[in-house]
């Protein structure tokens, strides 16, 4: 395996645990070393994440041009 990308995918993981605790969506216990993740409901989840990604790509289709003639 190619070590730059395992150590990429690590420091990856590290700033998404790091965002989850900051968003109050995690807990992390320094001394030992655990991550614990919040409960939280899917059927919101999913309900949010195909607006934010619908309108996601209605701006990059609307930035790149896509569409037009």
């Amino acid at each position: 395996m190619n070590w730059n990308l395992a150590r990429g995918l690590v420091y990856l993981a590290c700033l998404a645990a790091s965002g989850l605790a900051m968003a109050g969506l995690a807990d992390f216990d320094l001394m030992t070393g655990s991550f614990d993740l919040r409960p939280f409901n899917l059927y919101a989840l999913t309900g949010t994440a195909g607006g934010v990604v619908s309108s996601a790509l209605a701006s990059v289709a609307l930035w790149r041009g896509w569409g037009r003639k």
